[in-house]
């Protein structure tokens, strides 16, 4: 009997050794994300995962990985395949695990995701399943707020502790502190952090090593609660198993003194009992087995794909289905139009409505017609005008439906875009260590047309702006003689978080000036706000708008399979050709099968 609890004993011991062993860090998110169509995950050393198409008729989504600008990896995967992509910078792994339409959006279910940097000196920390609403501070520095769904990546990590903490403004704030190694991607959820005692009371922490002091003494707290608890779990079965074990042994003397005639033990009756109830548990469990193996085997596949509703729904509906993109200086807004009903739809006109803090040119775009089963994608590109923060963009679709003989309207919900301004801090860097960062990163380039603003002067007043954003100056390239001045200054400036920064300023002219403006980023977000934030405080001071109708901008990513499919009919060469509709005499175009006036059937 001692032996058998010295067992238990051991058991326990090295129970609760495990769990003083294992904290409650991960390196694989066993936790399903969605992941929309063209959404992309911004990985280290330069690599950037995105989901360029999601066919969920066909189960499959187009997945393509980037490195530094250039394409790594293009494939087509398929619900239920597991993903998995090696080189020498890099692993990423993930399980498929549904691909399914949304209400605008085609979505990719993942699960299982690992991510490891070899040879990156840095860390990361992706937090999934943050409630709704709160404010995310990393080392007292804001980084995101939570939507609720969304993944928040917390990258370039040094390694040490790090000090996260969770504000709401109608909920006490959580705080945590977790250690990163180099090349390491860590996940925490919610239940990885512990609610002060005032949402109100967030002490600031600091860069120094005595911040990770708080997070570490509440993750104490809860270990030493878990071992109060193991331990008074054993305390009470020890002493259970040794009652147990007198009673028994006073049964066996007592029954081995009774003689024959005596009354059965309770423990022949508890068996007797056990053995009567459990007789026909075989009998029920395979019945049981039985009727859930034939629950999938009674429906064939064919047809219970033929009997799926969301088939029959979208095939008698319209879908409209929107997105944004981050391209170098502008973001880009795509509206898909998938026709699934019995009939065509024509003239359908897409409005795109954003606040005055954006550019926007074409405010409407405009498709002739739609075969059933057919989409089409149109896209806008806005411009933001140097302002920050998060704006709210909504889109409107105004149709003509052939079946109803009448023109439809369908609005689309607001999509919140950020424009991200950095806070900067200088850091100093050489010319050639500037050329090998700047090669990792995305950019943007404009080029003015000629100003009348003297050279020199321009050249004085662009890079001032510069250092006066925290950026470090590398010492310029000037050439200046009685006819041509020409001016060459690189920047370099590192973000709070440890994200980089680049830009490039070059004036050529003399007395009238030509400005060229490069910028450097390692996200497409943070580099639209940071290089219309350079635009906006150089156009204060010139009182010039230098780039807002002719500027030409320039990416290293590469664009999606998705592209604008707006028909362009060319009518040169046909005027004797033209048609008219027999009912309202309007012209038509081409080989339109139906009047866009007034919609009769042409022959």
């Amino acid at each position: 009997m001692i032996a058998k609890h010295m067992k238990i004993l051991i058991l326990l011991s090295f129970l609760v050794l495990s769990l003083s062993a294992v904290g409650s860090a991960s390196s694989i998110l066993d936790y399903e994300v969605a992941i929309p169509e063209g959404d992309s995950i911004w990985l280290e050393n330069g690599y950037v995962l995105t989901i360029v198409d999601i066919d969920p008729y066909n189960e499959y989504a187009e997945i393509v990985i980037s490195g530094n600008g250039y394409e790594v990896l293009d494939t087509i995967y398929y619900e239920g395949d597991y993903f998995y992509y090696d080189d020498s910078f890099i692993t990423l792994e993930f399980d498929i695990v549904d691909i399914y339409s949304g209400s605008y959006v085609d979505y990719m279910d993942i699960d299982g995701l690992y991510i490891f940097y070899k040879d990156f000196p840095q860390g990361t920390i992706f937090l999934y399943s943050i409630p709704e609403g709160y404010d995310v501070y990393l080392n007292t520095y804001y980084q995101a707020t939570s939507d609720g769904y969304t993944l928040i990546q917390l990258s370039n990590l040094e390694t040490g502790y790090h000090a996260v903490t969770l504000e709401s403004r109608s909920d006490a704030d959580m705080q945590a502190s977790f250690y990163i190694s180099a090349g390491e991607v860590q996940y925490y959820s919610v239940s990885d952090f512990t609610r002060s005692s005032d949402g109100t009371d967030r002490t600031e922490t600091t860069y120094y090593d005595d911040y990770d002091y708080n997070g570490q003494n509440g993750d104490d707290n809860i270990f030493g609660v878990i071992l109060l608890i193991l331990s008074f779990i054993f305390v009470v079965y020890f002493l259970r198993g040794i009652f147990k074990a007198r009673r028994k042994n006073k049964k066996e003397k007592h029954s081995s003194t009774a003689g024959f005639g005596t009354v059965p033990s309770g423990k022949d009756k508890l068996s007797s009992k056990v053995s009567d109830k459990t007789s026909p548990a075989p009998e029920s469990t395979t019945e049981v087995t039985t009727d859930a193996a034939k629950g999938p085997a009674a429906t064939p596949a064919p047809d219970a794909g033929m009997s799926a509703p969301s088939p029959v729904k979208e095939s008698s509906t319209i879908l409209v289905k929107s997105a944004f993109y981050y391209r170098g200086a502008i973001l880009q807004y795509k509206v898909k139009v998938e026709n699934h009903t019995s009939e065509p739809i024509g003239d359908i006109k897409v409005k795109l409505f954003v606040p005055d803090v954006f550019l926007l040119k074409e405010p409407e775009k405009t498709i002739s017609m739609l075969e059933p089963d057919e989409g089409k994608t149109v896209t806008f590109e806005i411009r933001p005008t140097g302002e920050c923060g998060d704006c709210k963009v909504s889109a409107g679709i105004d149709y003509y439906d052939y079946n109803t003989k009448k023109r439809n309207h369908v609005d689309l919900d607001g999509k919140m875009v950020s424009v991200v301004c950095p806070v900067l801090h200088v850091k100093e860097i050489d010319e050639s260590s500037w050329r090998s960062v700047v090669s990792t990163l995305i950019s943007a380039e404009e080029d003015s047309k000629d100003l009348e603003i003297p050279a020199e002067n321009l050249f004085d007043i662009a890079t001032r702006v510069l250092k006066d954003m925290n950026m470090y100056m590398i010492e310029p390239e000037i050439t200046s003689t009685p006819s041509l001045f020409t001016g060459v200054a690189r920047f370099y400036a590192e973000g709070v978080s440890g994200l980089k920064y680049a830009s490039y300023v070059e004036v050529v002219g003399k007395r009238r000036s030509r400005l060229i403006l490069r910028a450097w980023a390692e996200k497409e977000e943070a580099l639209t706000g940071f290089y219309h934030k350079m635009l906006e405080e150089i156009e204060k001071r010139t009182d010039i708008k230098l780039f807002v109708d002719e500027g030409s901008t320039q990416y290293n990513i590469k664009t999606t399979n998705i592209s604008d499919s707006l028909i362009q009919r060319s009518t040169i060469g046909s005027e004797a050709e033209v048609r008219k509709c027999p009912n309202c005499g309007k012209d038509v175009k081409g080989d339109a099968k139906f009047c866009e006036e007034c919609g009769e059937r042409l022959d």
